[in-house]
């Protein structure tokens, strides 16, 4: 294995119709540590085509399996077709109605048009349009459209200050999280969390697999999640800070301290957060990001995020590998400075055991100047509590799980290789040492002797 120096992650969503081979290999290549399959686009058939082709092509990259939630979108657009600002536009939750020479727009929850009060307002496709409930007829809304687009099919409807009354898991959801049990996935990412009760309603279906213990990370995206977030993150295992729908369900002045606050909460219990949507959204068609996408993936890193995930660039832009590209750089460099630009630091908040092991040797390797930490260890748990700790470099872990490998991939700094029985020496001989000069510090990590034992040591001098 290359020693990829980078600690934040990078997420990539990849779509069933752009997943050919040698595109999956020019991704993960690039850099991309996590994929991320959306089941609101895609069936069963196709995920399972998209999965077989990310394992033979990159074994180690953790799979992302994004479960709809409660969520409504738009349905049977068969052709795109524009509304202009001032015009009339009809939404129902009827499939079956139909009004020749009006826009009608069809939406999968068949009760929308009796629980959007008029004068509602309702978003469409991350709010990027606008309607204005006037009023109720039959059983559509008489909309009037706020400003131009082109409406399609399968794009996300937000109705702010508007509780929706939809089930937790959609049938579909629910096949889904069955086939991630069937096909051992390891992460399962439920949009619009909730509360408690949606994570268990996930672990009902996912405890029908023996031995099958997923990663259940939660999608934030409305005001109910967000209110809810210690619950949340007290029963899952990491968070996603949505920004897409969230910015369409609260006011967008809000946004800055939510995800500042997401993130710290992650950070203290000692779970994974992502940043989310919008990263480099202007690679999607252009080869270089405005300036402040850049620095909205290098304060995200400052905030202390252990990943970043990108949508629409890797999924369909034209220039997902210079989208790739630029984030890593930029992820780099900003940690190359953290130590100069984080004026305050979240840290775990726990008495754990392995956290204040944890503690000792990130300490002693910053300390010390490590280039990386060299571990192996039996109890992969040391290894997420040194993720939360935020390491001053990468670790270089042995882990005898392949799970616990795709699991780690989503966490910073943690940079794994399989040994059945992990030792160090056995991990050396699985990693391209010649990244690192003789004379550079590595703090090794070990449990050879019956207990965890750490020291720094130059790489000349590592068994």
């Amino acid at each position: 294995m290359k020693i990829n120096f980078r600690k934040s992650k990078i997420v990539g969503k990849i779509a069933d119709n752009k997943s050919e081979i040698p595109f999956l290999e020019s991704v993960f290549e690039a850099g991309v540590d996590v994929a991320w399959l959306n089941t609101a686009h895609q069936g069963v058939e196709d995920t399972k085509m998209v999965i077989e082709r990310i394992r033979s092509v990159a074994p180690n990259v953790g799979i992302m399996i994004d479960t709809k939630g409660p969520e409504v979108r738009t349905k049977n657009v068969d052709e795109p077709f524009e509304v202009k600002a001032g015009e009339t536009l009809y939404i129902t939750g009827n499939l079956e109605h139909r009004s020749e020479g009006s826009h009608v727009v069809h939406v999968d929850y068949p009760n929308f048009h009796n629980e959007v009060p008029v004068g509602s307002l309702v978003l469409y496709d991350d709010a990027s349009l606008g309607f204005m409930v006037e009023e109720k007829v039959n059983d559509t809304l008489k909309c009037l459209v706020q400003n131009g687009g082109i409406i399609k099919s399968k794009k996300s409807i937000n109705t702010p200050n508007v509780h929706i009354e939809l089930p937790a898991l959609t049938e579909k959801d629910k096949s889904f999280i069955h086939f991630c049990g069937e096909h051992n996935v390891e992460y399962i990412i439920h949009s619009f969390m909730r509360s408690k009760q949606d994570i268990d309603d996930i672990k009902a279906i996912t405890a029908q697999y023996p031995g099958y213990a997923p990663k259940i990370v939660a999608k934030i995206e409305n005001r109910q999640g967000f209110d809810n977030l210690e619950e949340i993150l007290d029963n899952c295992d990491g968070l996603m800070v949505a920004r897409g729908d969230l910015g369409a369900e609260v006011p967008l002045m809000e946004m800055p301290y939510m995800q500042k606050k997401m993130i710290e909460m992650a950070v203290k219990k000692g779970k994974s957060c992502i940043v989310a949507t919008q990263v480099l959204d202007s690679m999607i068609k252009n080869p270089r990001p405005t300036r402040a996408e850049v620095l909205d993936v290098g304060n995200a890193v400052l905030e202390g995020s252990g990943a970043v995930s990108m949508s629409g660039e890797t999924a369909y832009g034209d220039y997902p590998l210079e989208a790739i590209n630029m984030m890593s750089n930029i992820m780099g460099y900003t940690e190359s400075k953290f130590d100069d630009l984080t004026h305050h630091q979240f840290v775990p908040a726990t008495s754990a055991p392995e956290f204040a092991l944890a503690k000792q040797i990130a300490d002693e390797a910053k300390s010390a100047g490590s280039k990386a930490i060299v571990a192996a260890v039996k109890d992969p748990s040391l290894y997420y509590a040194l993720s939360a700790w935020r390491p001053s470099c990468v670790v270089l872990a042995g882990v005898s799980s392949q799970m616990d490998i795709y699991f780690l991939s989503l966490y910073y700094a943690i940079r794994s290789v399989f040994s059945e029985n992990p030792t160090i020496a056995d991990v050396k001989s699985k990693i391209d040492m010649s990244a690192l000069s003789p004379e550079d510090k590595v703090t090794v990590v070990s449990d050879e002797t019956g207990s965890v034992t750490f020291k720094t040591l130059a790489v000349k001098d590592l068994a």
